[in-house]
C-alpha cells in the first residue's frame, strides 16, 4: 500500500487484515502506525493434513512427499464473507484452494499454490523491472501482532479487497517465489481476510520451497509485470465464469485403445488406477500432447504418442475420499522413505505428480476400482487438436450411449 507521501514506506507497516477501504480512510501523514491501532486478526481454523497423504513430523525439514504442512499452517477465513455478501472465487486457483478449505486438506491447499502464480505486490525502491532474487529488488513487507509479513495475492480481486490502489505488481509463479525467499524469520501471507487465506511461517515456508526442489518442481523464470490493480471489472485476462464451489471436481483418465470395448460393447462402469483433474489438463489437447504431459511413454505402454487419437474419461468425482495422492516409490524401500502407500514400476514418482516428460506439472490421483456415475462421458481427443464427446454412460441401463444414436 503507498505510504503518505512524507513517510517512508519501508518502516511504515502495512497492516494485512484491515480492508483496504478501512486502512484508507486512516491513512494521514500524521497518523501512528496501522499496525499498532489495528484490532488482532480473527481466529483462523487450522485445517489437518489429510488423513490419505503423509506429513512432517516436528523437524521443519520435509523428509516425505508431502507438501510440509505443520499445525502453524492456517487456511481458511479470516474474515468469513457474510451471507448478503457471498465470496466468489475469482478463478480457478480460488476454486481448488476453496475446495481444498471445505476438505480440511493442507495438503490440497500448498499442492494447488505449488502450481499456482500470484501477485506480488512491489516495493516502490525496488529497481523497475526487477524480480525476486534479482540485484536490486526490494521486498514489500508489512507487520501484524509484530510479526513481519510478505503477502501475495491469487487475483486482483484479492488484492483490491486489501490493498489500496493503485498497488504495482508482479506476477510470480508460487514454487519461484518461495525459493528467493529472503528471511527465514519473515512470514507469509496469502489473501489475508479471505475464505482462501493461509498463513505459514517463514521456516514453513523454506521447508516447503526444499521439498518443491526435491520433487523436481520446476524453477523457469516466469514473471512479467503486471498494471497497477484497478477494479476488478476492468482486467482484461480470461476470467472463467464463477461456479458453485461445491460443484465436484472433473476428473479424467486415459483409455487404453484395449479397454474401449469392454466400455462401448459391455457397459462396463468403473474406472482405477492413476487419474488427474480434467482442468489441469484442459490445455493439452493433442495425443502427444497428453503422452508427454502424464508420462505415457513407460515401457510396453498401451500408448503411442503419434496415435491418430488418443480417448479419456471424464467425469465428476462426487466422493473426493476415493482418490488418493499415491506417494510411495517403485519398491518398498522407497515407499517407505516416502511414508507413502502405492508401490508401482517406473516412471512413478511416488510424489504426487504425473511422471511427464514436458513442462507440465500435474497433479496425479489413485482409486481403486469405483463406479463412474451416471452422465461419465467417454471423449475423442485427436492429432488436430479437436476433441469431442463420443458417448455418455447411463447407469439406469448399464450401457454406453454413443452420442447421435438413438
Amino acid at each position: 500500500m503507498p505510504a503518505a507521501d512524507d513517510v517512508d514506506p519501508r518502516s511504515t507497516p502495512v497492516d494485512l487484515w484491515t480492508p483496504a477501504a478501512e486502512r484508507a480512510a486512516q491513512t494521514s501523514p500524521a497518523a501512528p502506525n496501522t499496525a499498532a491501532q489495528a484490532s488482532p486478526a480473527a481466529p483462523t481454523t487450522a485445517v489437518p493434513a489429510s488423513p490419505a497423504a503423509p506429513g512432517p513430523t516436528t523437524d521443519p525439514a520435509p523428509t516425505g512427499s508431502t507438501p510440509p504442512g505443520t499445525p502453524s499452517t492456517t487456511v481458511g477465513a479470516d474474515t468469513p464473507a457474510t451471507a448478503d455478501e457471498p465470496f466468489l472465487p475469482a478463478n480457478e486457483v480460488e476454486e481448488n484452494l476453496l475446495d481444498a478449505v471445505g476438505a480440511g486438506s493442507t495438503d490440497g491447499f500448498l499442492s494447488t499454490l505449488l502450481l499456482a502464480r500470484v501477485l506480488l505486490p512491489v516495493n516502490p525502491d525496488s529497481v523497475a523491472g526487477s524480480r525476486p532474487g534479482e540485484p536490486g529488488f526490494q521486498w514489500r513487507t508489512g507487520t501484524t501482532d509484530g510479526e513481519t509479513y510478505v503477502v501475495v495475492y491469487t487475483s486482483p480481486e484479492r488484492l483490491a479487497e486489501h490493498d489500496v490502489p493503485p498497488v504495482e505488481t508482479i506476477e510470480v509463479r508460487f514454487v519461484q517465489l518461495i525459493r528467493r525467499w529472503p528471511d527465514p524469520g519473515w512470514a507469509f501471507a496469502v489473501n489475508p481476510g479471505s475464505p482462501v487465506g493461509a498463513k505459514l511461517p517463514g521456516e514453513q515456508i523454506v521447508a516447503l520451497a526444499s521439498w518443491a526442489a526435491e520433487v523436481g518442481l520446476g524453477d523457469e523464470a516466469d514473471v512479467e509485470p503486471v498494471a497497477a490493480a484497478e477494479a476488478p471489472a476492468e482486467r482484461t485476462r480470461y476470467a472463467p465464469p464463477v461456479t458453485d464451489p461445491s460443484r465436484p471436481v472433473v476428473m479424467q483418465k486415459a483409455v487404453a485403445p484395449s479397454q474401449l470395448a469392454y466400455y462401448l460393447e459391455r457397459g462396463y462402469d468403473r474406472v482405477s488406477g492413476f487419474v488427474h483433474r480434467a482442468g489441469e489438463l484442459a490445455h493439452l489437447t493433442t495425443p502427444a500432447e497428453l503422452h508427454d504431459a502424464l508420462g505415457l511413454g513407460y515401457p510396453d505402454s498401451p500408448f503411442a504418442r503419434d496415435a491418430e487419437a488418443t480417448y479419456v474419461l471424464r467425469w465428476p468425482a462426487y466422493r473426493p475420499s476415493l482418490y488418493r495422492i499415491p506417494y510411495g516409490g517403485q519398491n518398498e524401500a522407497a515407499m517407505r522413505a516416502m511414508e507413502g502407500w502405492v508401490i508401482e514400476r517406473a516412471p512413478f514418482r511416488g510424489n504426487g505428480f504425473a511422471p511427464g516428460e514436458s513442462s507440465d506439472v500435474v497433479a496425479e490421483f489413485k482409486v481403486d476400482s469405483a463406479r463412474l456415475p451416471h452422465g461419465a462421458q467417454l471423449w475423442r481427443i485427436g492429432t488436430e487438436g479437436t476433441e469431442r464427446v463420443i458417448a455418455v454412460l447411463d447407469t439406469d441401463a448399464l450401457v454406453w450411449r454413443r452420442v447421435g444414436e438413438p
